[in-house]
């Protein structure tokens, strides 16, 4: 026997009949079957009687295996018989794709088993696809509140350093003033960052600036609102302690003027405590 017939007998589960065959040690084997069996595609190939019986016994191992037939140049069709065979459903709705009521609909679950179907997924290959989909969808949604949180975080802490005392004052105005004159689904739109309009705090400024024009213009504030109005924001009062130190003449600096001068004191006493928080 041959080294290459070694090798053949080792792999036998990988080799076919004419395979096996064509390995025989070149003898005249041809000449001892009849004629009209020479030119057949399948015998011609055998040499010997031992790769005869060789062929013999792996084309018996391959009796009784369900096969499936493999064209050379496939058509739609013959992809649709194959993947048939190899458990695609009869119809999408086979794939019994449930919707799940948040990152499923119903909607989705019919494109899905649409889909699914044309590219010929088992039901299992389906699953796998649908799951994987879900878990992804799951954790950006999770990202994107952590980051809408963190966010939402910052802008309370940048407002509250600026405007201290007067934080929970102009954030009260701000949103007044912006649920009167601007739609309530405006504040949901997402911004690039993943962060909310309505989180935003240049957002929030500008309808503070507003309420502070509104109410400078108007006289619409209750009783409640006037009560609020000596909250001031560290910058408003800075620059009223700064017009009072500056003014030589006013009472700050007359010491003669021994009430006026204690008010001013006290005045901007009570500012500093505003700058400072």
């Amino acid at each position: 026997m041959s080294l290459e017939n070694t090798e053949q007998v080792a792999q036998p589960e990988m080799e076919t009949p004419a395979e096996v065959a064509s390995g025989g040690s070149g003898n005249e084997f041809l000449n001892m079957i009849p004629e009209e069996l020479r030119d057949h595609p399948s015998i011609s190939p055998i040499k010997d009687v031992e790769n005869l019986a060789r062929s013999y016994v792996n084309a018996q191992r391959l009796i009784g295996t369900d096969k499936i037939p493999m064209p050379s140049n496939p058509t739609e069709e013959d992809l649709d018989r194959i993947y048939d065979r190899l458990g695609r459903p009869e119809t999408p709705q086979d794939y019994g794709i449930a919707a799940d009521g948040s990152i499923v609909t119903e909607e989705v679950a019919k494109e899905y088993s649409d889909i699914a179907h044309k590219l010929r997924l088992t039901p299992d290959q389906a699953q796998g696809v649908l799951e994987y989909y879900r878990s992804t969808v799951e954790k950006t949604g999770a990202a994107t509140v952590e980051m809408a949180e963190a966010a939402r975080e910052a802008t309370v802490s940048s407002l509250k350093q600026e405007w201290g005392r007067a934080f929970d004052q102009k954030v009260e105005a701000a949103a007044k003033v912006a649920q009167e004159f601007g739609n309530p689904e405006m504040f949901d739109i997402t911004l690039q960052d993943g962060s909310k309009l309505g989180d935003n705090p240049e957002f929030i400024k500008a309808f503070a600036k507003i309420a502070d024009f509104r109410q400078s213009v108007t006289s619409e504030d209750t009783v409640a609102e006037m009560s609020q109005s000596n909250v001031m924001t560290p910058a408003d009062a800075k620059a009223e302690i700064d017009a009072i130190m500056n003014d030589r003449n006013g009472p700050y600096w007359d010491r003669k003027n021994l009430v006026g001068r204690q008010q001013a004191v006290a005045r901007v006493q009570e500012l500093w405590g505003m700058v400072h928080g």
